[in-house]
């Protein structure tokens, strides 16, 4: 059959259009193959969905990358950090390390799921140098990656990429979730091949909320703030399995196989110096470097976390010890006489009965030229981190008392003292008066001493 010669000028035109387009495709692809876009571990970041999860490929299924077979390589991938079990809104700081010789860049990807394919929790960026999010959908489910950024491609470590991130838990139990991760181990050749792709995955179930756990000070026993290496109490149950005391300065991190560690406001976490540990109380220092703000404590026994509470951080929180060790009544401090240029130092407080009673402090006799200066030397704990000038102040009995100076006593872990003095002789014949410190606007709980 003849065709006419307009349809076939026709069809030779469509003929080169495709042609034309199918080598420009080919010259694109190359121009991103040469660039290094899909051969160097992906330095703008890999496409989502390659994770290996259910429903997604990876770079090697996917032909991002070619020549070996999935985790056929030398190299080792993890995903460290994972604990057992995860709670409403826990946060989890993880790491995926991929480890290979003789590797130019190195990749990954990462998601987490639960059982029917839905996005679990919510992962965050802790290094944007190295880290970029990603979303993506696998059927109707939406899901979030973190992914390496071009900067992230390049080795950290010996032989070896490594990624920080964080995910936090969802607010309510959805089951088992699995983190899914893939890594890509690349050698820079600019081609499509010669790179290792490697999977894992790591699944956790869910676990109720952990018992709670109360901070106060341990000198006012007050529910308030708590400053850096101020001295603590933690009350709960089950926080130990036996009764252990520190025996040596620096203070030890773990007593009974059990620690306290405290995620500050910048989610730096540290381990607290322990002082003592029972079944139902802690006592311990809050860690130097504590971060302002709002601080989570967890107790971990046995490597198991047990107990868990907040605690208000703050850079200065004065706090008083007394004597019978309860932030109340006489005053755990010591007198400081200075007559005709000697010192002497007298008790405020004798045991008596099972308890602690005031001595009655002498200013000395009533004489124009009296010599006797007395001051009190007062303990606590969360105040050596005020830096006011001048704004310190002590009242005893309702008189402001000079403040000669403050700092930390030196070989005793957490312990402050505040020399306060000489004492105003319109004291004389008073009896039990209130004492307060007060650190600018802070003001301590209330101890006495007796005034003769």
């Amino acid at each position: 059959m003849n065709i006419p010669i307009a349809f076939q000028r026709r069809r030779v035109r469509t003929g080169w259009l495709k042609l034309t387009l199918i080598i420009l495709c080919l010259l694109t692809f190359a121009a991103i193959g040469w660039q290094g876009r899909s051969v160097q571990a992906n330095q703008a970041g890999p496409a989502t969905e390659l994770t290996g999860a259910p429903g997604e490929q990876t770079c090697a299924t996917a032909s991002c990358h070619l020549g070996n077979d999935v985790n056929n390589g030398n190299g080792a991938f993890t995903l460290a950090g994972l604990p057992g079990t995860y709670r409403p809104n826990q946060e989890i700081d993880l790491t995926v390390t991929l480890n290979q010789s003789n590797r130019a860049r190195f990749g990954f990807q990462i998601t987490v799921i639960d059982d029917q394919g839905r996005k679990a929790g919510e992962l965050a960026v802790t290094d944007a140098l190295r880290t970029q999010k990603g979303i993506g959908f696998v059927g109707n489910n939406q899901r979030e990656y973190i992914n390496h950024t071009g900067n992230g491609t390049i080795p950290n470590g010996t032989n070896q990429g490594s990624w920080p991130l964080r995910w936090k838990a969802p607010a309510q139990s959805v089951g088992r979730v699995t983190f899914y991760a893939s890594g890509n181990a690349a050698n820079g050749n600019g081609a499509v091949t010669g790179d290792f792709i490697y999977t894992t995955s790591q699944s956790i179930q869910f676990s109720p909320a952990l018992p709670a756990v109360t901070s106060v000070s341990a000198a006012s026993f007050a529910t308030g703030a708590l400053a850096p290496e101020a001295i603590a109490s933690a009350f709960g149950t089950g926080l130990s399995q036996n009764v252990a005391v520190a025996t040596t300065i620096p203070l030890p991190t773990e007593l009974d196989n059990t620690q306290i560690l405290v995620r500050d406001a910048f989610n730096v976490e540290r381990l607290a110096p322990l002082f003592f540990v029972s079944p139902n109380q802690m006592n311990y220092q809050v860690p130097l470097g504590t971060f302002p703000g709002m601080a989570t404590l967890t107790v971990r026994r046995n490597g198991a976390d047990v107990a868990q509470g907040l605690i208000a951080a703050e850079t200065f929180t004065p706090a008083l010890f007394s004597a019978n060790a309860t932030g109340q009544g006489v005053a755990a401090a010591v007198v400081l006489r200075v007559r005709n240029g000697e010192q002497f130092y007298e008790p405020v407080s004798r045991a008596e009965g099972g308890s602690q009673v005031p001595v009655p402090i002498d200013l000395g006799p009533d004489l124009e030229n009296a010599s006797d200066q007395v001051y009190l030397l007062l303990f606590g704990t969360g105040f050596r981190y005020f830096a006011q000038p001048g704004g310190m102040t002590v009242t005893v009995g309702g008189l402001n008392v000079p403040v000669p100076g403050y700092a930390a006593v030196a070989g005793l872990a957490g312990l402050d003292q505040c020399n306060a003095g000489p004492l105003p002789r319109g004291l004389a014949g008073r009896g039990n008066v209130n004492i307060v410190l007060t650190a600018g606007t802070k003001a301590s709980n209330t101890v006495t001493v007796n005034i003769k």
